[in-house]
C-alpha cells in the first residue's frame, strides 16, 4: 500500500487489487467517528490500534460524541486526550478543571477557554481564572458578570430620592457595588448605598436638596 496526496491508503504502484487493501485503504479515510460517549471513543481508539493506521499525533481521530453539549460535539484526539474542535473545554467542577490544566498543561495556551457550570474561564499560562476575579466562596459554575450605569434624580434634603434599577437583575447574589458622583459640581457629596438586593439599590446624598448625576457599576452573579 502506498499513501495519496491526502494520506489515504492505496495501491501502490504495480500492487494487484485485494479485499484487505481495500479495507486497509477504506480505513485510512479521516473521517468524522460518530459515538456515544468517551466509553466508545476509546473503544474506537483501542481498534484502530491494531492496524495500519493507530491514532496518534500524526493521525489524529475525529469523533462526534453524542453525548457532549450540542454546540461541541466534534472532538479532536491531542496527546491521548479528545479535546472539542470549539476550543471550549468543558468540566463538572473547578477541581477538574485544575486537574486536567495541570496535567496537560502543554496542550493549552494562553488565553484558552473553559466552562464550568454556566461560567466561562480563561487559562492564563498557569490557571483556569474567571474574567471577573472575586472571593473564592462564589460557586465556581457562577457566571459572573458587571453592570454599570449613570442615574440622575432629583433628592429632598434628607438624601434620599436616587433609586437605581439594575437592566439585569443578578440571578443569585449582588457581590458588590460602587458608586461615585458624575458632577463634582452638583453641591451634594455621596452619603453610602441603601438597600442593595439583585434587583439594584439606592443612593444617599449629602447636601442640600437638588439634582444629582451617580456614576456606578456593579457586580454579582
Amino acid at each position: 500500500m502506498a499513501l495519496d496526496s491526502k494520506k489515504h491508503a492505496t495501491l501502490a504502484p504495480g500492487e494487484a487489487p485485494s479485499r484487505a487493501g481495500l479495507a486497509n485503504s477504506l480505513l485510512s479515510v479521516n473521517d468524522v467517528v460518530p459515538v456515544a460517549n468517551a466509553t466508545e471513543q476509546a473503544q474506537v481508539v483501542a481498534a484502530l490500534s491494531t492496524s495500519e493506521f493507530p491514532v496518534g499525533a500524526s493521525r489524529p481521530l475525529t469523533t462526534a460524541r453524542a453525548d457532549a453539549r450540542p454546540l461541541h460535539q466534534i472532538e479532536v484526539s491531542r496527546g491521548g486526550q479528545f479535546v472539542p474542535a470549539s476550543g471550549v473545554l468543558s468540566f463538572p467542577t473547578k477541581t477538574a478543571a485544575d486537574a486536567w490544566g495541570s496535567s496537560f498543561s502543554s496542550l493549552l495556551s494562553g488565553g484558552d477557554q473553559c466552562s464550568i457550570g454556566s461560567a466561562l474561564y480563561q487559562w492564563d499560562g498557569t490557571a483556569w481564572r474567571r474574567p471577573v476575579e472575586v472571593d473564592p466562596s462564589v460557586p465556581a459554575g457562577s457566571f459572573v458578570f458587571i453592570q454599570s450605569g449613570t442615574n440622575v434624580a432629583s433628592v429632598d434634603s434628607s438624601g434620599a430620592g436616587m433609586s437605581i434599577t439594575f437592566y439585569r437583575p443578578f440571578p443569585s447574589t449582588l457581590l458588590s457595588t460602587v458608586v461615585t458622583d458624575g458632577d463634582a459640581s452638583g453641591g451634594g457629596s455621596i452619603r453610602g448605598v441603601a438597600s442593595p438586593s439583585r434587583t439594584g439599590f439606592s443612593v444617599l446624598w449629602g447636601g442640600p436638596a437638588g439634582l444629582r448625576r451617580a456614576n456606578w457599576f456593579a457586580v454579582g452573579y
